[in-house]
């Protein structure tokens, strides 16, 4: 992390599931739930995989996107996650507001700048088409996982899944 900048403190409610409160007062939630549905062909690996959500929970707060204290509590919450070197973790971008591109940038560069605190993570960024969405995905997993390279190859066997209507 950047020096002297510091993660928010977060609240774990439950196993996989935070909250945190901004400066400014707006309340994220983040969680991890199953992503096995969607790597079913890969058995081993299926209970091993989640994704990762972030919810602004009170939408009329004020929101700043110089707020780099959110980036550095969500790499923390995500590298704590992946600290186990068990899990791999999905993200996708909300694309249903047309900021799926810019959410993945942003959710890259995080990791990208953040890089020595993040460092013992791997990041791979593609996009697929699904349902005629183009939705833009990340693979997390750390870097001493003993499945990270059967993890990687799923997933982008995955994102290579075109639909029909390309």
């Amino acid at each position: 992390m950047a020096i002297g900048l510091q993660p928010y403190n977060y609240i774990t409610s439950r196993p996989d599931y935070y909250s945190f409160i901004t400066d400014n007062g707006a309340e994220y939630i983040c969680y991890f739930s199953s992503h096995a549905f969607y790597f079913k062909n890969y058995p081993k690996l299926a209970p091993k995989i989640f994704d990762f959500n972030i919810v602004l929970k009170n939408k009329g707060a004020k929101v700043t996107n110089l707020d780099n204290r959110i980036a550095a509590t969500i790499i923390k919450i995500v590298g704590d996650f992946l600290s186990s070197k068990v899990y791999a973790v999905v993200y996708v971008c909300d694309a249903s507001d047309g900021k799926g591109l810019a959410r993945a940038r942003k959710f890259k560069t995080w990791f990208n700048y953040y890089e020595h605190s993040s460092n013992d993570i791997i990041q791979i960024n593609t996009d697929m088409k699904a349902g005629g969405i183009k939705l833009y995905v990340a693979l997390l997993v750390h870097k001493k996982n003993k499945l990270k390279n059967k993890f990687i190859e799923a997933f982008l066997e995955l994102t290579d899944f075109q639909d029909e209507e390309k």
